[in-house]
């Protein structure tokens, strides 16, 4: 099956593209043959080693730096251009040049957009991945998937850990899809731990002011270690705002030896070395949102095999499932300190714990069971049709 991922989010951090290198990876090991679908002059942040065709309708549109004015005109505009990128891509949908489209991320803004083009008529089946349903945006969503119900060839996916909507039930063209690990595709690795000396703990990711990372670095100093720590704080920033705060805590903990502070995105085999170099990944997020959105890097952790500690609403279905870690309460500087220190001088003792925990996790969200859902729902479709 010749499988289209059609992107068009320009993106500034590394999930995102590893996303869509699961996807090509994954869909080339099960026997299937991806493509891409982008608009003009696409920024590729990796080569992926597979066919590009280009989607008329403009180049894609990054908000990166944008004031709340400008966005709003950028997205008034990234609207427009989407209309256009969807009817390019049905347009090549019926010339034969795909079996099947995947759009990786979107918004449950975009099902207006499907609507209003020519891909609701799509002559393939095309899937639509919603990284979590926010309870806020619940509503809307399902009431977007009802609008589009009777176009048989379209199909929305939730990925994350939330399985049950009642609301939807009958709803053919709705799909609840695991969310995948991420793991070093250039690097070899395996359950074993190899700790370093002193133990390294690692903060990554893209840096927002909400995931508590000042809170976490006064908990840290303040912490009584039984052996030597070391602590990587690695951020990747989008809006100034974010960029300034970064290099506040930086300049403000500079005294402190062992604190590495990395401002910087990480790609490809850079992020993988980094993020091998490090023992236990902190996610300390307190954001409502990571209670419902699939957190790319608790994936990432499960993916390298790294124990985690982290904030108890970060997906907690793992946490309670698979014993990868701790969850710690962020009520206090002084009771985050106190747990921080129990976490890591057990570490030893609880190594073995959390291998296990980390083997269970990947057999049960690994990437080859995302590629054979989203075969799945296309193969519905297409048998459907015949």
């Amino acid at each position: 099956m010749r499988v289209a991922i059609l992107e068009s989010i320009v993106m500034p951090a590394g999930h995102e593209v590893e996303f869509d290198r699961i996807l090509v990876e994954e869909l080339k090991k099960q026997g299937h043959e991806p493509v891409f679908f982008v608009p003009e002059h696409f920024p590729f942040k990796l080569d992926y080693h597979c066919d590009v065709e280009y989607l008329d309708g403009g180049e894609a549109i990054s908000y990166a730096g944008a004031g709340r004015l400008k966005r709003l005109w950028l997205s008034f505009q990234r609207e427009r251009r989407r209309l256009a990128w969807f009817n390019s891509a049905c347009r090549k949908a019926e010339q034969g040049r795909c079996d099947a489209i995947v759009v990786p991320t979107n918004s449950w803004r975009v099902m207006r957009s499907v609507r209003n083009s020519a891909i609701k008529n799509s002559p393939v089946p095309v899937l639509f991945l919603f990284h979590g349903i926010m309870p806020k945006d619940r509503a809307r969503f399902c009431d977007g998937v009802k609008s589009l119900r009777s176009y048989s060839n379209i199909h929305l996916g939730a990925l994350g850990l939330q399985t049950s909507f009642p609301e939807l039930a009958d709803c053919p063209n709705f799909h609840t899809v695991m969310a995948p690990v991420y793991v070093p595709f250039d690097l070899p690795v395996t359950p074993e731990f190899h700790v370093h000396d002193p133990l390294r703990l690692g903060f990554f990711g893209q840096y927002r002011r909400e995931k508590n990372l000042d809170f976490f670095l006064q908990a840290f100093v303040k912490a009584t270690f039984t052996n030597p720590v070391e602590l990587v704080v690695q951020g990747a920033t989008v809006m100034q705002a974010d960029s300034d705060d970064f290099e506040r805590l930086r300049r403000e903990y500079a005294s402190h030896d062992n604190i590495r502070f990395l401002h910087k995105n990480l790609l490809g085999i850079e992020w993988q070395r980094e993020l091998m170099d490090i023992d236990v990944l902190l996610l300390p997020y307190g954001a409502e949102r990571y209670r419902y959105q699939p957190s790319a890097m608790l994936f990432t952790a499960i993916g390298y095999y790294k124990p985690v500690l982290q904030s108890p609403e970060m997906n907690p279905e793992i946490l309670s499932e698979f014993k990868i870690g701790e969850a710690v309460k962020l009520d206090s500087v002084d009771v985050f300190s106190k747990q921080l220190e129990q976490f890591v001088n057990t570490f030893p003792e609880k190594a073995d714990v959390y291998r296990q925990g980390l083997m269970g996790a990947n057999a049960k969200y690994g990437q080859d069971k995302l590629i054979q859902r989203i075969i799945g729902v296309f193969s519905i479709v297409l048998k459907r049709k015949d």
